[in-house]
C-alpha cells in the first residue's frame, strides 16, 4: 500500500518544491536581512522605518517598487535592491508587507 502512494507523495513534494508559502515569510526576510535594520513588533533593527503598518502607508505598488527599486522612493536609502529575488520569492514579500496593516 505505501508503495503505491508513495510515487503520489514524491510528485506533489516535488511541485511544491520551492513555491512561496506565507510561513516561509520570516525565514525568507531573516535570510534576506530585513530585520537588521527594520523592526517588527518591537523587535529587529532601528536604522530603517519599521514594518508595522507599512502595507496601509504604502500601496502594493509603492511597495513592489521599495523592493526592487528602493532609492526612487527614498533616495537616501541604503537598503539594497531585491530584484534579482525570483518572482514567487518577490510576490511573497510583497504580500507578507501587504499584510502588514
Amino acid at each position: 500500500m505505501l508503495l503505491a502512494v508513495l510515487p503520489a507523495l514524491l510528485l506533489a513534494g516535488m511541485r511544491s518544491w520551492g513555491q512561496a508559502t506565507p510561513n516561509r515569510v520570516p525565514d525568507l526576510a531573516q535570510r534576506l536581512g530585513c530585520f537588521a535594520c527594520h523592526s517588527l513588533k518591537g523587535r529587529g533593527g532601528k536604522l530603517a522605518a519599521p514594518l508595522d503598518g507599512v502595507g496601509g502607508r504604502l500601496s502594493a505598488k509603492e511597495l513592489g517598487k521599495a523592493l526592487t527599486h528602493p532609492r526612487q522612493l527614498h533616495p537616501a536609502a541604503r537598503m539594497p535592491s531585491y530584484a534579482y529575488l525570483p518572482p514567487a520569492e518577490q510576490k511573497m514579500l510583497l504580500k507578507f508587507l501587504e499584510s502588514l496593516k
